[in-house]
């Protein structure tokens, strides 16, 4: 399974079954943003990376389109990321379990170690300071701004 294919899957099960009530809640890792916000962003980024590619589809499922195609692009990881990071914002927010498994961890950190001081100059990130007794996930996290 790819990082995009995890990353997708984790999205789903946290956006899964979303009342219009839940829409409305906010996301403290994402400050100003509500669930909605979120699921629009990642809707409108799916929908203009695939345009950018010449790809059109009749499917409603953004998701699924993209891995279709797009899986093997570079580009491939950073939304991987943005899934993955999203789908704990979400989930966090509606106050469901949010545990990210090994293979999602060493995903995240590798993408960290690669981009090292990159990934905070846009200022979407910003590191949170933890200690090495915290455990693996909030560790990671705090290396894209969540605290877990």
């Amino acid at each position: 399974m790819t990082a995009y294919a995890r990353g997708a899957a984790l999205f789903r099960a946290a956006t899964a079954d979303l009342s219009a009530p839940e829409l409305v809640l906010t996301v403290p890792s994402c400050p100003g943003w509500t669930i909605s916000d979120v699921v629009t962003h990642v809707a409108d980024n799916h929908a203009a990376v695939l345009a950018q590619a010449g790809i059109v589809s009749d499917s409603a499922d953004l998701l699924a389109t993209y891995e279709e195609h797009l899986t093997r692009q570079p580009r491939a990881l950073i939304d991987a990321l943005e899934l993955t990071l999203h789908a704990w914002d979400v989930a966090r927010a509606r106050g469901m379990r949010a545990d990210l498994d090994d293979v999602v961890l060493d995903f995240l950190t590798a993408f960290a170690v690669d981009a090292g001081e990159q990934l905070y100059l846009d200022g979407a990130f910003d590191m949170i300071l933890v200690g090495a007794e915290e455990d693996r996930q909030t560790r990671v996290l705090a290396l894209y701004g969540r605290a877990a």
